[in-house]
């Protein structure tokens, strides 16, 4: 289906920027926490160094706890780093996903039934029985798509 012009590409963007900030803000306060506690840690590593120099613990004690916090600072940055390739891949999907927008109509006349099935696989996220009638559950923001838009005619009547 093409979303070249009109009210249901405008929904659509703004479902998808609406999703797309919020997973970012989510990535973002999280990346905060992390880089946070951090910081705690590399300044606990500092100050067991000075503790260390002053003398004030054995070197083995010294040892086993700046052992824990290196550990614990190597865990932090690769979660920071895991964190950092998250959001480059929610960009990365908000642009794929718009691009299947585009092109979905065309992808679906020319695709094989294996195709046919992975594309259904992206955009439903569940298939239920009524009767005799298969009902799709549309993934967000698929949704948007299968609504349609919602046009205002004479007075105010929404169609």
């Amino acid at each position: 289906m093409h979303l070249d012009h009109g009210p249901t590409r405008r929904a659509f963007l703004r479902a998808l920027r609406a999703r797309t900030r919020d997973a970012q803000d989510i990535s973002q306060q999280r990346l905060t926490t992390l880089r946070q506690e951090l910081g705690r840690r590399e300044q606990q590593e500092d100050r067991l160094l000075n503790i260390r120099l002053n003398e004030e613990i054995e070197a083995t004690t010294y040892t086993q706890k700046s052992t824990d916090l290196r550990d614990e600072i190597a865990r932090l940055k690769a979660l920071i780093e895991d964190c950092d390739r998250e959001r480059v891949r929610e960009a990365d999907t908000a642009i794929k996903v718009f691009e299947l927008s585009q092109a979905l109509e065309d992808k679906w006349v020319t695709a094989e039934a294996a195709e046919k099935r992975r594309l259904m696989e992206i955009i439903c996220l569940n298939w239920t029985l009524d009767g005799v009638t298969l009902v799709l559950t549309m993934r967000k923001p698929f949704d948007v798509l299968a609504e349609g838009p919602s046009l205002m005619i004479g007075r105010g009547n929404r169609i």
